[in-house]
């Protein structure tokens, strides 16, 4: 029998076994998990586990899709000058992988990081595309759009996993700011914007 993600006890008990396999994960390393485990330390039964994910994997996409929910709601629709003014959807990820920094840390190390970094990478793409569409300028036409939008979001994704990797060395909004700027240039010549100089984004005090 299916069921109602809208009931609270079901959102409650997934939530609790979500929290466990994260905690497990600290502890022991996701691949030393098993299910038995998660249900002991969410403190349920094992037949629980089962009613609601097929397998650890589906429970870790499950964490993922959480994570991704709160990025979105974090994260505005996006037009040219929010771009120019430094507004983007990179300024949510720092932001957000900052307020979840050990989750993250877990999802990027986990066998299900590909995952994690392609659902990201999407939303970054997606975003950026519907930015550039509301900005009402084509792109050159030798250029396709979704070859801007993918190149920038892996750039943007890439330099944020160094970020953390390295302990975050500089704050989460320069971050944002000289990601955005890397790229800026190339970006404003495709859709045909010349004569534009932007300042090289400071690190505040």
């Amino acid at each position: 029998m299916a069921i109602n993600l809208d009931d609270p006890r079901v959102r409650k008990t997934r939530r609790g076994l979500q929290e466990a396999l994260v905690r497990l994960i600290l502890k022991k390393g996701y691949d030393a998990i098993s299910i038995q485990d998660i249900a002991t330390e969410a403190e349920t039964a094992r037949v629980t586990f089962y009613r609601h994910y097929r397998d650890k994997e589906e429970l870790l996409t499950d964490c993922l899709d959480t994570l991704y929910q709160d990025l979105v709601q974090k994260t505005e629709r996006l037009n040219r000058d929010d771009v120019l003014r430094g507004i983007s959807p990179v300024s949510a990820l720092y932001e957000h992988i900052e307020e979840q920094e050990t989750l993250y840390r877990i999802l990027f190390s986990s066998r299900g990081s590909q995952t994690v970094l392609e659902r990201l990478r999407y939303y970054i793409a997606t975003r950026s595309m519907e930015a550039i569409q509301e900005s009402g300028r084509a792109p050159h036409e030798d250029v396709p759009l979704d070859i801007i939008a993918n190149h920038a979001a892996s750039a943007q994704l890439g330099l944020a996993i160094w970020w953390l990797e390295h302990d975050k060395p500089y704050p989460a909004r320069y971050m944002a700011r000289i990601s955005l700027w890397l790229m800026l240039t190339g970006l404003m010549e495709t859709m045909g914007v010349s004569g534009v100089k932007l300042p090289v984004p400071t690190i505040e005090k």
